[in-house]
């Protein structure tokens, strides 16, 4: 069974995890950023969080966020790199990014994963 509440939080932390990611190409890094890629840049980390609000993989809750934010992360980061904003940020920040939607989901707003 799907908890709603957990698909919710999640998506809603992915979402805010893409507008820091978006931030930290765009402002921190002084690239210059397409509107194109800055839409892609929010959609895959609000998918990334989406995806760890439906999973229901049988590991412990740490290592599935990363997981799933290491997916994402590869994703981002070929994507990045075809157009010239950079390889390895994403690559390091997918993981930390699933991790912290994934303690935040958990811990914070207790909605735990509904397989476990």
């Amino acid at each position: 069974m799907l908890n709603e509440r957990r698909v919710t939080i999640t998506t809603l932390l992915g979402t805010g995890c893409g507008l820091a990611s978006w931030a930290i190409c765009a402002r921190g890094m002084g690239l210059d950023v397409l509107w194109s890629q800055s839409v892609l840049l929010v959609l895959i980390n609000t998918l990334m969080g989406f995806t760890i609000g439906i999973s229901s993989l049988r590991i412990h809750w740490m290592l599935h966020g990363a997981f799933i934010g290491l997916i994402y992360g590869v994703v981002l980061a070929i994507f990045t790199q075809s157009h010239g904003l950079g390889f390895w940020w994403p690559l390091v920040l997918g993981p930390v990014f699933g991790f912290m939607v994934e303690l935040c989901a958990t811990v914070f707003f207790r909605a735990d994963i509904d397989a476990w």
